[in-house]
């Protein structure tokens, strides 16, 4: 293998690149399909059917009713107006419970509502970042107006137990919400099965456009819209519907449901040689995903390593790795996560995140192995 010469994306957790199937079909859509999908001449009629298309097939997707989707333009207005717009339409419920490994669209959303006069409490975690729905119960008041524990973690890539804590949401009249943007379509998602009053999702995730996300919300539920204006879908999120993105949102979701299970394996044994070769090959280093987390997450950690140092190292030669979450501006700040997990002093300042996907090849794998363990020997030099 050159070196030098390619680069070798391992941070699929923050972005995916754009499927080509996706990448063709948007080509397409955008040379011949550019009506407003509010009007009533044809061009916005045929606009209007591929959206109403789009929102039926997600409404199978996760067995839900097509007027339970909303198209936002991300997760993170999603979260924002699931959990404000709860707050100004049901002001007397001043209590939110939260996990304390949250994404910061939640976080910062809670962290809002409580300098508003609202209560948040953070479920505390295990050493993998999982929540105990037991812990759920024990917060519960009767003010309480919404549990929002994410689906999947995006720093670790444990999987939360949302079928338990739906139940105990349900059978307590507790609204129930859930950012799946790392499990969506990587998981089966079942909206019945797992209770759930509403789900957040992001199409740049799974190789599709970013500018698309949705929210599902249980009928009968109107959170108060965080846009106003013309009254679009369902005059709960106003703003002319993307739908080029949302077309694309809708093809990359087909794809992964085509492709799950093979896709899953293959990146499970790509995690797994990295793993093997982190405790194996490089002394001081311990990992902190769980072994039953979907498999295109691996965070570990190295002693007497800087992690910006190590990431910057790698990334002179060609390999893009991840330092946290990478959902955020770019400052450098601790890891709630990490900190919610108590993860030993001596292992915070170098953790890393490495994130394979659908277009990672074995000899890349490889390369990353042997570039990595000649990175902390020479960055441990220089920490």
């Amino acid at each position: 293998m050159e070196r030098f010469t390619n680069k070798f994306y391992f941070d699929h957790a923050a972005n995916t690149p754009l499927a080509p199937e996706v990448q063709n079909l948007l080509s397409e859509f955008y040379a011949r399909h550019y009506g407003n999908a509010a009007g009533i001449h044809s061009f916005a009629r045929d606009m209007k059917a591929r959206l109403d298309r789009a929102r039926e097939f997600f409404a199978r997707f996760l067995n839900a009713k097509p007027s339970e989707i909303i198209f936002t333009a991300s997760a993170t207005e999603s979260n924002n107006f699931v959990l404000k717009g709860l707050a100004q339409r049901f002001p007397q419920k001043k209590h939110l419970l939260i996990s304390a490994v949250e994404h910061a669209s939640v976080f910062e959303t809670a962290r809002y509502l409580k300098s508003l006069g609202f209560e948040v409490d953070e479920l505390a975690v295990d050493e993998f970042g999982r929540v105990d729905p037991d812990d759920v119960k024990k917060y519960l008041r009767p003010d309480t107006l919404l549990v929002s524990v994410m689906w999947v973690n995006n720093e670790l890539g444990t999987i939360q137990p949302i079928k338990e804590i739906g139940k105990i949401c349900h059978q307590a009249g507790v609204f129930f919400h859930s950012d799946a943007v790392q499990s969506f379509a990587r998981l089966p998602l079942n909206i019945q099965e797992f209770q759930l009053d509403f789900l957040s999702a992001s199409a740049h995730k799974i190789y599709g456009p970013l500018g698309a996300g949705l929210v599902y919300i249980k009928e009968g539920i109107r959170p108060e819209p965080l846009l106003h204006g013309g009254g679009h879908e369902n005059e709960l999120r106003s703003s002319t519907v993307n739908v080029p993105a949302i077309v694309g949102f809708q093809k990359a979701t087909e794809i992964y449901e085509k492709e799950r299970a093979q896709e899953t394996e293959r990146i499970r044994k790509y995690r797994q040689k990295i793993w093997q070769a982190v405790e194996n090959d490089i002394p001081g280093s311990r990992i902190n995903s769980p072994h039953d987390g979907l498999p295109h997450i691996l965070n570990c950690s190295f002693e007497k390593v800087d992690g910006e140092l190590l990431a910057i190292y790698l990334d002179k030669q060609g390999i893009a790795v991840s330092t946290g979450s990478a959902c955020s501006t770019g400052k450098v700040k601790d890891s709630r996560t990490l900190e919610s997990i108590h993860l030993p002093p001596k292992f915070k300042k170098g953790t890393i995140r490495i994130s394979p996907g659908r277009y990672t090849k074995e000899e890349e794998v490889d390369y990353l192995i042997e570039q990595l363990k000649l990175a902390v020997k020479k960055v441990r030099m220089i920490s």
